[in-house]
């Protein structure tokens, strides 16, 4: 046989893959096929690709690549998707999730491809190399928990034979990226198995709830990774600081524990962990926001907090119109303003205005020697 082989091949002899870096870590194994076709159809778009093969039939250009199963059979590595939208339209029973879509896709449809143009290959790993190109860095772009588990099963094939210092140069170079972009995602992978190793730390939350990029974007910052005790080059979890770990991932994806809400301020948290003063406020309940302010000099910090306050009041000052009647709180809560304007004020002056009288008196001395004489006599008695 030769090392590809292009085939038609019916559509009951095509098996779903089990490695399918598509599926959550719960399908990760699974065979059954309704377990699978059902996830595909609340995930994959599967009803609307059942559409498109339904009116114009199934394209020779796109063929499955697959690898022989066992009898007939045959694994599908590229292209479990089009495979769940086939399946469904010779057997709409197979998911029992969009049923009612699915059935009127079937009652309208034009084609319902049974034989289905495959190419076959001897092995896995020569699919998987393809694959590297193609779902990475080409056209057809595959999610980063996707990426990375594919990545993964290249790892596990290739470090046999490949120095640990060495695994993801020649990784990057199979799928046309860089070293340190697959090293990242390959780590990101590790961190993410690790939160679902510990039931993501008691979180209620599925797979399909955790960005996964933003795991990869956070281990872009270098103060973020030295906060979990991780470098770009380590093939491990060894050096994890697992409680400042879970710290991490508690801030990124656990309900109502969450302090980034979107993706630029993972830059943000990046700052803040690597001042012990930002950390403290940030664990104390502080937001995000707030606990940035204390990453700045305390000048910075203490200048911002006033321009916050006053925008915040700008915005009620020009809202006043809107008022239909006077609310309870508003002339206490501008009393207690009114009285930290004056406190803050009043401190002002106090800790620098005496120093500013402090320098000019020390200058007027410097200038007379005799108030000086004077002055050292006094305070010898």
């Amino acid at each position: 046989m030769q090392e590809r082989e292009k085939k038609n091949i019916k559509l009951e002899n095509l098996k779903f893959d089990e490695k399918n870096p598509r599926l959550p870590i719960r399908l990760q194994g699974v065979t059954n096929e309704t377990q699978i076709i059902d996830y595909m159809v609340k995930y994959g778009n599967i009803v609307e690709l059942m559409l498109s093969i339904a009116e114009t039939g199934y394209s020779d250009a796109e063929p499955l690549l697959v690898v022989k199963d066992h009898d007939e059979n045959y694994i599908v590595v590229e292209g479990n998707r089009r495979l769940s939208a086939l399946k469904l339209l010779s057997n709409p029973e197979l998911s029992k999730v969009r049923v009612g879509s699915i059935n009127e896709v079937i009652l309208n449809a034009k084609h319902i491809p049974t034989e289905i143009p495959c190419i076959l290959y001897n092995k896995r790993e020569d699919v998987l190399d393809y694959l590297g190109y193609r779902h990475i860095t080409g056209v057809k772009d595959w999610g980063a928990l996707e990426k990375a588990r594919y990545l993964d099963q290249l790892y596990q094939i290739h470090i046999v034979d490949t120095q640990p210092d060495e695994i993801y140069s020649k990784l990057a170079k199979m799928i046309g990226s860089r070293a340190d972009y697959v090293s990242k995602l390959h780590m990101a992978l590790k961190l993410y198995d690790k939160a679902n190793d510990q039931a993501y730390y008691g979180a209620d939350i599925k797979e399909e709830d955790i960005s996964f990029s933003w795991l990869t974007t956070a281990l872009g910052y270098k103060g973020i990774r030295d906060f979990i005790g991780l470098s770009l080059s380590d093939c491990c979890l060894q050096n994890l600081n697992e409680e400042n770990y879970r710290k991490i991932f508690t801030w990124l994806f656990y309900p109502g524990k969450t302090v980034i809400k979107e993706s630029r301020q993972i830059s943000e948290l990046a700052k803040i962990v690597e001042s012990s003063t930002a950390l403290e406020h940030l664990e104390g309940g502080s937001t995000i926001d707030e606990s940035l302010l204390y990453t700045s000099a305390p000048s910075e910090a203490f200048i911002e907090m006033l321009r916050r306050a006053k925008q915040q009041l700008i915005q009620a000052k020009e809202s006043v119109e809107q008022l239909r009647e006077e609310p309870d709180e508003a002339k206490d809560l501008l009393e207690d303003i009114s009285k930290l304007v004056k406190t803050i004020v009043g401190a002002l002056k106090e800790n620098f205005d005496k120093r500013e009288d402090s320098s000019k008196l020390l200058e007027q001395l410097s200038s007379d020697p005799h108030a000086l004489e004077e002055l050292k006599k006094l305070l010898g008695k």
